[in-house]
């Protein structure tokens, strides 16, 4: 993108830089790369980013973060005021090699990592030996903190037949069927259960629970649904069934989630 503006420059990593990290917001910005020189951290704080890649979007609300690889074409855009932190990774700190971003929850130990890591801005950590050390050390956490399925994902697929799959079953949502699905797109329940798995790398079920835990944590996060409410919508018979389920895929009970949202929207910015 031409004319970025100094929060959008704030995701370039250049060849000259050693790792730090810097703030951003509370504001909106959209960024686009063709692929940055060094891998970056970034952590949302407040509002709600969203991230572009070859493979599919992602969600980023308060309180969770992604990480996006070295020479990795993405977007990252924020539509209402939002703010965090990112730190980058510039001297090939990070050795965790994995196939795309990955975003995933905070927990209190990521966050304090994190937060240590603003104390480094470019011009601190070019004066200070222990801002390498610290950021080997941060590098080294990542596999560990983004060792659980991919949340907040919609996938793209490169096959057109199967993303009118995708975009059918968004626009459907939870309780579409594998037979509704498969009628739409033409193809027999075996054939649509076989291009899941070879293009999305998911079986129908992880495809679904994607598509339920996503449109959950949504429910939860912006429109303060009760739990009952949210577990019914996307298509769970008891709360407990889905309070199981949840936790399980975002490692919070949904009481836990929604209270952090409800207590984010007190005190987000004007």
């Amino acid at each position: 993108m031409a004319d970025k503006t100094s929060a959008e420059r704030y995701f370039d990593v250049t060849a000259e830089m050693v790792s730090h990290a810097r703030l951003f917001g509370t504001g909106r910005f959209d960024f686009a790369s063709e692929g940055e020189g060094g891998g970056q951290l970034v952590r949302c704080t407040a509002g709600e980013l969203e991230l572009f890649g070859h493979a599919g979007e992602w969600v980023i609300p308060a309180d969770h973060m992604v990480y996006i690889p070295p020479a990795r074409p993405f977007r990252l855009r924020a539509r209402i005021p939002s703010a965090g932190i990112v730190a980058k990774f510039c001297g090939g700190e990070v050795a965790w090699q994995h196939n795309g971003c990955w975003v995933g929850a905070v927990s209190d130990f990521a966050g304090s990592m994190i937060d240590y890591a603003s104390r480094w801005s470019a011009e601190a950590a070019e004066r200070d030996r222990k801002a390498r050390c610290f950021f080997v050390t941060l590098g080294e956490m990542l596999p560990d903190w983004f060792q659980h399925d991919r949340i907040l994902w919609t996938p793209y697929a490169e096959n057109s037949s199967m993303q009118k799959v995708i975009d059918f079953a968004s626009r459907r949502g939870p309780g579409v069927t594998l037979p509704e699905v498969a009628g739409h797109a033409g193809m027999s329940e075996r054939t649509l259960r076989r291009h899941l798995q070879a293009e999305l790398g998911q079986s129908w079920r992880e495809f679904i629970r994607e598509m339920r835990m996503n449109r959950a944590m949504e429910l939860l996060r912006k429109e303060g649904r009760s739990i009952t409410e949210t577990a019914f919508e996307v298509g769970f018979s008891s709360s407990s069934a889905f309070s199981s389920a949840f936790f399980g895929y975002v490692g919070k009970t949904p009481s836990v989630y929604a209270k952090a949202y409800g207590r984010h929207q007190r005190t987000r910015p004007a």
